[in-house]
């Protein structure tokens, strides 16, 4: 015999598997911290990756260059 108050197993059950969403949320969100944290410790030390970066993402450019952009369909 069951009774279904504050305290029942499909209330307990509901919690745990939302307990063990949110773990594994944050240990994503804490890999993703973690691979951001190297990614800006290369940007800050590492002058020729910065300047990829700029190129490729942000079709910067040196004074004397041109760019072309060509995209692929």
């Amino acid at each position: 015999m069951f009774f279904f108050d504050t305290n029942s197993l499909v209330l307990h059950w509901k919690f745990k598997k939302n307990i063990n969403k949110m773990i594994s949320d944050r240990d994503s969100l804490k890999r993703k911290i973690f691979l951001e944290g190297n990614h800006l410790k290369k940007l800050k030390t590492d002058s020729k990756y910065l300047e990829k970066l700029a190129r490729e993402k942000f079709y910067m450019k040196k004074e004397d260059e041109d760019l072309f952009v060509i995209k692929k369909n």
